[in-house]
């Protein structure tokens, strides 16, 4: 994801309510993917239930 240094680098006379867009949009995409995280707990796949050993191979 593309962060406000990001942008002013490659744009050095970028408006100041251009980059608060970006700080405000990340933001928001990293509370979302914190609710989406914590409403949906990850499921173990096939493998990982019927083959525990799978994963933990040396």
């Amino acid at each position: 994801m593309r962060t406000a240094a990001d942008h002013l680098r490659k744009h050095p006379n970028a408006r100041p309510s251009t980059l608060s867009f970006i700080e405000w949009r990340n933001a928001v995409v990293e509370q979302l993917k914190r609710e989406a995280e914590a409403s949906h707990p990850r499921r173990k796949s096939i493998i990982e239930r019927f083959m525990p050993w799978f994963g933990r191979r040396a």
